[in-house]
């Protein structure tokens, strides 16, 4: 009796179109598009997650057919098939690569795939690069000792000045993203600062580079441009880098253009 019902579940399950090539492939194709599309949008995580899953469940109420609880399951399966391919083929090459996500500028699709302790920035006072002892006028000149261990292959590769498209005041715009990359051959640590300078309320961090690299790894920091008056504004981005104590700073600048013709 038991070998019976289980047979005629599975042939109520193959009539309802469920489990078709068709229905698989297309359920497939919506979660990945909606995976990378929506993300591209700037999107947060959990709008991705909903989105990855939502998009297959309508496409298998079209794709299916047939009345009753069969087809509720068969639409509950192919959603939920389609839902773990689309996460597997954006979370595991964003693990190996550990770069973060595939189709935006922040750490995973899905989830956090890049990882490692924030450095904590230097205290006040303290020195922000390192420094060679100078010798005494009466003594003979030393000569330069080896960097140490933990602080050789430290460089960190960005750009001193990042410009921001040109908007009019009270208006909102995301600057091109600034990219750091490690370009030497020791595993780095990095955290983002805070805006500073007389324009530093003009400018708003939206994505931060904190976290370990790797050698040959990279992250980016986004900024938004929110002009409060017109003309040029600027101000200054700060990165701190680990080993080393090393403070490297970037030039944020927009020029704002005042339409009500006041400066």
């Amino acid at each position: 009796m038991g070998t019976q019902q289980n047979h005629r579940i599975r042939r109520q399950l193959r009539e309802t179109n469920a489990f078709s090539a068709t229905s698989l492939f297309f359920g497939v194709l919506s979660s990945v598009v909606c995976a990378a599309i929506i993300p591209a949008l700037g999107a947060g995580r959990m709008a991705t997650v909903i989105g990855a899953a939502l998009s297959p469940l309508l496409v298998a109420m079209f794709t299916t057919r047939g009345p009753g609880l069969i087809r509720t399951v068969g639409i509950a399966s192919v959603t939920a098939i389609a839902f773990v391919i689309s996460l597997g083929g954006f979370t595991l090459p964003e693990a190996i690569a550990g770069d973060g996500s595939l189709t935006s500028d922040r750490a995973g699709t899905f989830v956090y795939t890049k990882r490692g302790p924030t450095p904590t920035p230097p205290q006040a006072g303290q020195a922000t690069r390192p420094t060679t002892p100078v010798p005494e006028p009466s003594e003979p000149p030393a000569s330069p000792e080896p960097p140490e261990p933990s602080q050789a292959g430290a460089e960190i590769e960005m750009p001193d000045l990042r410009e921001c498209p040109e908007i009019a005041v009270g208006e909102v715009k995301i600057c091109k993203q600034i990219g750091v990359g490690n370009a030497g051959t020791k595993t780095v640590e990095i955290a983002t600062g805070e805006m500073s300078g007389a324009h530093a309320d003009d400018f708003l961090i939206t994505q931060r580079c904190d976290g370990r690299l790797k050698p040959g790894t990279g992250c980016s920091v986004r900024v938004e441009f929110r002009p409060s008056a017109g003309g040029l504004r600027e101000a200054s981005l700060t990165l701190y880098v680990q080993p080393g104590n090393i403070t490297r700073e970037i030039t944020v600048a927009g020029n704002a253009i005042d339409l009500d013709g006041t400066e």
